[in-house]
Formats: structure tokens, C-alpha cells, sequence
């Protein structure tokens, strides 16, 4: 008869994930085989996901990350954030990003430094900038039909290297914020937010556009 663990002993396990990781730590039922196994844990921080993998001697759990990975020449969308794959390190990326943007007119308003920010606190995070920009002219159209369009606005363009040491620029998709604060779905406003769409993405598309 195969040993099987404790009531108590489940129970202590629970405990201490749920402790260690709080409400960030999604637990999986455990598979016990003849050997002892840990529990999956898929930790969620922002748009990221770690996969682990539970291995057992009768069965093999891997958890997947549902997004699809870009293309060089590809747009990807999924969950408001439309992505596309830098040839270029983050911080090249997101110079080129401020030069199309005010080639185009729009005014930068800030740009942060989220590695070089985590490497002042003692921390280490793979090189992550984000930059904000926009016209005001074109927000506040937005922003007088539903007020709640200014948590969004200005808009962003994020780089970040993920740890393949693939190059990822990414930004809000509009119609996806429009429809979350409930802007108006008037002709006049959706054939801005279209106008604006395709102008934001053939942007960035300029940016890591090869030499």
C-alpha cells in the first residue's frame, strides 16, 4: 500500500503557500505517486507568468502561458495590450519609440526607468522602461466623455526584455480602454478611437522597424 501523506500534513502545505504567497499564488491540487511532489504555483505580476511543472512517476503537469509570442513582423493583441518584438535592447527601443512620437507631434510627458529604479533599492529586474506621451488635443475628447479615461491617459509605449533576451515593445490598445470606461460608442468617437489605433500602431511598428 503506497504511504500517502497526513491530513495534517496537507493541511501545513496549504498553510504555508498560502502564507509565503497570499493572494498572488494560485494553487494546484497536488498528484501524489510513489515519490513526494510539490504543488504547481503559477505567480502573477502584472503580465507576467512563471511556469512550473509538476513531475510525478505517472504523470507530467505543465502549466502554459495562454498569450502568444509575437513574430518579428508581427502585431500581436490580447487582454488591451498589443505587442510587438524589438530588434533593437530596451533602451534603443525606447529612444526610437520618443523619436517617432514627436516626429509625429505628440508631446513625452515622462519616461521611467523601472530597472534602473529597482537597482536603487538594492533589486534586480531585467532592463523595463515605460514611456508616457500624447497629445492633448486629441485626449481630452476622451477624457470630456467619460472622466475616468484620464487613469489611462496619457498614453504608454513599455519595453522589456524577458529572459529568452527577446526585446518586447507594448502598448494599451484604445478601444480596449474606451470600452472599459464606457466612452461613447457614437460614430464620431469610434471613428476617432480607429484613427487613433492605427496611427499608434503603424508608430511603434516604426520604431523597431530594422535599419
Amino acid at each position: 500500500m503506497k504511504h500517502m501523506p497526513s491530513i495534517s500534513m496537507l493541511l501545513l502545505q496549504q498553510l504555508v503557500l498560502i502564507t509565503v504567497f497570499g493572494g498572488t499564488a494560485i494553487v494546484h491540487p497536488v498528484v501524489f505517486a510513489d515519490d513526494v511532489t510539490e504543488p504547481a504555483i503559477v505567480m502573477v505580476s502584472g503580465m507576467e507568468e512563471r511556469n512550473s511543472t509538476i513531475n510525478t512517476t505517472k504523470m507530467d503537469v505543465k502549466t502554459t502561458t495562454t498569450m502568444p509570442e509575437p513574430r518579428e513582423d508581427e502585431c500581436v493583441h490580447g487582454s488591451g495590450v498589443a505587442s510587438v518584438i524589438s530588434p533593437y535592447n530596451v533602451s534603443t527601443t525606447i529612444e526610437r519609440v520618443l523619436d517617432v512620437v514627436r516626429n509625429a507631434g505628440f508631446t513625452v510627458f515622462a519616461r521611467v526607468n523601472h530597472a534602473q529604479l529597482a537597482h536603487d533599492a538594492n533589486l534586480f529586474l531585467l532592463p523595463n522602461e515605460v514611456v508616457m506621451f500624447g497629445s492633448p488635443a486629441g485626449g481630452t475628447p476622451f477624457m470630456q466623455d467619460s472622466a475616468l479615461m484620464g487613469i489611462d491617459l496619457p498614453m504608454k509605449a513599455h519595453a522589456h526584455e524577458d529572459t529568452d533576451g527577446v526585446v518586447h515593445l507594448s502598448w494599451n490598445e484604445l478601444s480596449y480602454m474606451t470600452t472599459r470606461h464606457g466612452v461613447s460608442a457614437d460614430d464620431a468617437m469610434e471613428s476617432r478611437t480607429t484613427r487613433m489605433t492605427v496611427m499608434l500602431e503603424q508608430l511603434m511598428n516604426e520604431a523597431v522597424k530594422g535599419e
